[in-house]
């Protein structure tokens, strides 16, 4: 049963996989444009090892090696989160479900997925595979830094394996086993250090032991005392029975108010959205419960870009090579964070019959789309000029017109990305690139 399951589950990931590269190879074409031509394939091997090398290198305090796990474990977590449905299988798992097939052989097919799923993640664990035998890892024991990846690599599976089961018990084994791993690299490679490094896989390992349905049982448990309290106070307090019509109409609102609370639970958002607009609460489900992976993965990766960026602009003292690197830092998170156009867009079209009744303006959720997109831009764009401002005070008007520019792309990038198609990414490109060489040349002289 389990060569079955996998090859119709790696079929169907391979299928899904496929699509969605056909429909955004444009991303490929200009991945390979950034890559310089003639780059030697030993430096670039160096490059991609080194981050994984710099965090397992033993030396810093645990803090630090804690901090750089996480992190490694959260991108993994949202590169799997952004492809969970295809991972899992699609509409055909829930057939599955009612054949007598064991949760250890479901695990076990989950992982044969999860390793392909994984191959842009593994090639940094690939490359320091290469690189650790050479000796740049200096003092640190090269068996203790690949054993100290494979750990690494196992509790990133367990993690990936966790959330696509919503496992919460993961949380805290997962969690116990990174402070371990942290203490271990803090340490010379002794055999303490080579005990801890086998606890943190059972340490990791352990929520398996948990099955995955007992806090939903219990929950579930847990909501129908509170109802059936609730049921047995209202009949206490009313004197008499009530008629059919507002028995149904109590038995409707109380349907509606559990659908609410169970759309918003996942994230525990219900009384946050409640405060909001109805056209922000719109937005903000639109974007944080039906494409979550998707936002986050978005989000994340335009605040690397800019943590990067002011790292790399304090490498150069703020000098005059900090203006045009924050350009192309501002274009490049336009362009990352545009994309939540077409998220908006694909929300409002299946009530768009609906949205037309409504007494609203025409462009109404055009600009309300565009509104919010910049008001989210905004948070990477504090992040990279806050720093260029304390250290170049007398750039401040510079600084301050640039951030208009920024907010005027990312008001632009919304008619690529919503009317351009299947060229839309390629002409958003075309359109922050445009961007970038007119702010520098407005700018640096």
């Amino acid at each position: 049963m389990y060569r079955q399951l996998t090859l119709l589950r790696m079929r169907w990931y391979a299928a899904a996989t496929g699509r969605v590269l056909v429909r955004h190879w444009q991303l490929f074409v200009i991945a390979g444009v950034f890559v310089p031509v003639g780059t030697p394939v030993g430096k670039l091997v160096m490059s991609l090892a080194m981050p994984l090398m710099m965090v397992l290198r033993v030396g810093s305090d645990t803090i630090w090696h804690f901090q750089r796990i996480v992190l490694i474990q959260g991108i993994a977590l949202v590169w799997v989160m952004v492809q969970r449905r295809h991972i899992l299988g699609g509409e055909f798992m829930a057939y599955v479900q009612a054949l007598p097939i064991s949760l250890r052989e479901r695990r076990w097919v989950d992982v044969s997925v999860l390793l392909p799923a994984n191959s842009l993640l593994l090639v940094p664990v690939a490359a320091l595979l290469m690189v650790a035998p050479t000796g740049v890892s200096g003092p640190t024991s090269t068996v203790f830094l690949l054993a100290s990846a494979g750990v690494l690599a196992s509790l990133v599976l367990l993690a990936q394996l966790a959330m696509l089961e919503r496992h919460p018990a993961a949380v805290l084994t997962i969690g116990v086993a990174d402070g371990v791993l942290s203490w271990c690299l803090t340490r010379p490679a002794d055999a303490a250090g080579w005990f801890a490094l086998g606890a943190c896989v059972l340490f990791g390992a352990s929520f398996l032991r948990v099955p995955p349905g007992l806090f939903k049982a219990l929950r579930q448990a847990r909501m129908r005392r509170a109802s059936a309290g609730r049921k047995n106070r209202l009949l206490k307090e009313t004197p008499g029975r009530q008629p059919p019509e507002s028995t149904g109409l109590r038995a409707v609102q109380a349907c509606a108010g559990r659908l609410g609370a169970a759309a918003l639970s996942p994230w525990g958002a219900q009384q946050f959205f409640r405060l909001l607009p109805p056209a922000r609460r719109i937005q903000m489900q639109a974007l944080w419960l039906q494409h979550a992976g998707s936002t986050a993965l978005r989000m994340v990766a335009a605040m690397a870009l800019v943590l990067g960026a002011d790292v790399l602009m304090q490498v150069f003292a703020f000098d005059t090579r900090a203006l045009p690197t924050a350009i192309l830092a501002m274009a490049a998170v336009a362009l990352i964070i545009s994309g939540l156009y077409r998220m908006l867009r694909s929300a409002h079209l299946p009530v768009q019959p609906y949205l037309r009744a409504l007494p609203l303006p025409r462009r109404f959720w055009a600009v309300q789309d565009t509104a919010f997109v910049v008001a989210l831009g905004a948070v990477p764009l504090a992040v990279l000029l806050v720093p260029l401002g304390l250290h170049r005070g007398s750039a401040v008007m510079t600084l301050l017109v640039l951030a208009l520019a920024y907010f005027a792309l990312l008001a632009l990038l919304r008619f690529p990305l919503v009317y351009g198609g299947r060229q839309a990414v390629l002409l958003g490109v075309i359109l922050a690139s445009t961007w970038s060489g007119v702010a520098m040349a407005a700018v640096v002289r």
